[in-house]
């Protein structure tokens, strides 16, 4: 059955939920209250007539303290026409002065017909309050408390259903000694605690009924910006990524929700914006090499066959066209790659000098007609990925080899600054203007002066160069100016860095 409850509630939206938690909740303190109410309805009575009785006791015994004796006209008038029955003896002068109507109750203390050598006539044993003879008679009696020194308070309840309140006092001034016994029956309350009963019961459907209401209502305000997000949400397509959430209101939970998902869609939308623009300048790049590709073969299918000269022209462009595909397919791929994070990082403590002193040895092995030069202060180790940071350098020697004349001079410059080692490759080439180098890293962009077929490049290379020092932990920034060079700065840190989960 509880299973069974579990699996009907989870089944619920959440804004049914809400609704049956609330109301739930509240029924349920509801209930208790009204419980514990009903449950009082007779102790507060009793309480009532408690308070009445001992106001009653208060005022007999100032009287007696304050006039000496008792009579039985002074009683009358401390009773203040009150319905309370009241036994006062005076164990001296064995005297009785009394206010009650009806037969007198069994538990009421009596003056002996016999002298009894000034004592009163007792119950029990030392003259204590006769419960056992009272129980044997078929009263059931409680000490309930002692509100004062000398005074005992019983509850008396009968068989026949009567119940008493009975307060018992003894006062002593100067020679006089007198018992004063003031007790009230209860009065018959089962029609109004049935009324009250029935009245409370219907009070609580009623605010049950409209706890639920209540909660209704709140759940639907609650969960108003939750149906705003998903209706957003649905409007929000590949083609139409602008939709964004209403975020006025107040601060509270519900508006940082809409928000994230604001923040989500921006990010979305940027993302499918340079997915298209990537998928565009891609297609772009590999169209021309193709179109290359099929004219010569082409030429070759009319011509070539029988005139070596065209035939050799045409299979070295093909070579040359299929060579610029493979290494833009190569680079592709390994954009790919580390957007999706599947390229292995393997990060060592290494020499980044000893690392710039093997790439200037292969630029002179392959014959690069171009003046290097190494500055350095000091040996300077770094925490990276050795072959990533070697190929990050390749691609900045390869545009400063590819943009600077021959016989021109390509400036390396190691060195360490605020926890980072520095490696600085400088070039005195053509240079870039300044709305070039704001977008210098981003992919297939290519500054306009060198877009032209005597130099080679996919614009993809810088791309790839940011990806690596940033998943090495560095960082890299490019100066130039047009005409006198560009400057591009590397940094990586000196020593293992405590990275977030799931980023190494």
């Amino acid at each position: 059955m509880l299973k069974r409850s579990k699996k009907l509630f989870s089944s619920l939206t959440i804004a049914h939920k809400i609704t049956v938690l609330y109301g739930g909740i509240f029924s349920l303190a509801l209930l208790i209250i009204s419980f514990f109410v009903l449950m009082n309805v007779t102790v507060i009575a009793q309480n009532n007539v408690r308070m009445e009785i001992i106001k009653i006791v208060e005022n007999i015994d100032d009287y007696i303290k304050t006039n000496g004796e008792m009579s039985q006209e002074a009683l009358e008038t401390l009773l203040e026409n009150k319905y309370v029955e009241v036994n006062i003896v005076d164990v001296k002068k064995r005297k009785v002065y009394k206010n009650f109507v009806g037969e007198l109750p069994f538990f009421v203390r009596k003056i002996s017909s016999e002298p009894m050598h000034g004592q009163m006539e007792h119950w029990g044993k030392g003259g204590d309050f006769p419960s056992e003879e009272l129980e044997e008679r078929g009263f059931k009696v409680s000490l309930t408390k002692g509100f004062h020194i000398g005074d005992k308070e019983y509850f008396i309840s009968g068989r026949d259903g009567k119940e008493f309140v009975l307060i018992e006092k003894e006062i002593k001034f100067n020679e006089n000694y007198y018992l004063v016994q003031v007790f009230k029956m209860m009065p018959d309350n089962s029609y109004y605690f049935q009324s009250f009963g029935l009245r409370l019961f219907l009070i609580d459907i009623f605010c049950i009924f409209l706890s639920f209401l209540i909660g209704k209502y709140i759940s639907k305000r609650m969960l108003k910006p939750v149906e705003e997000i998903q209706q957003t949400a649905e409007r929000i397509s590949i083609e139409d990524l602008s939709q964004r959430i209403d975020t006025s209101g107040p601060d509270d939970e519900m508006k940082e929700l809409a928000e994230t998902f604001n923040s989500m869609f921006s990010r979305l939308e940027t993302s499918f914006q340079k997915q298209n623009q990537f998928v565009s300048d891609a297609s772009h790049e590999l169209r021309t090499p193709i179109s290359v590709i099929q004219g010569y073969a082409n030429l070759i299918n009319r011509w070539g066959k029988s005139d070596p000269t065209v035939l050799e022209e045409s299979i070295q462009s093909i070579l040359a066209e299929t060579e610029h595909m493979s290494q833009l397919i190569k680079k592709l791929l390994f954009l790919a790659k580390s957007d999706q994070n599947r390229l292995p990082i393997q990060k060592e403590q290494f020499s980044l000098n000893e690392l710039v002193k093997d790439i200037v040895k292969e630029m002179s092995v392959a014959k690069e007609k171009r003046n290097t030069v190494i500055e350095e202060q000091k040996e300077i180790e770094i925490y990276a990925d050795n072959s990533m940071i070697k190929q990050l350098l390749w691609i900045h020697c390869e545009n400063a080899l590819k943009y600077t004349k021959q016989e021109s001079t390509i400036t390396f410059h190691i060195y360490e600054k605020d926890g980072y080692g520095c490696i600085d490759i400088q070039d005195n080439g053509t240079g870039m203007a300044q709305e070039d180098v704001i977008r210098i890293f981003d992919r297939f962009y290519r500054a306009d002066k060198s877009r032209n077929k005597e130099i080679p490049g996919t614009g993809l290379g810088l791309s790839i160069a940011k990806w690596i020092a940033e998943s090495n932990d560095g960082n890299i920034s490019v100066e130039s100016e047009l005409g006198k060079g560009t400057t591009f700065h590397n940094a990586f840190p000196l020593e293992k860095r405590n990275r977030k989960k799931g980023k190494e």
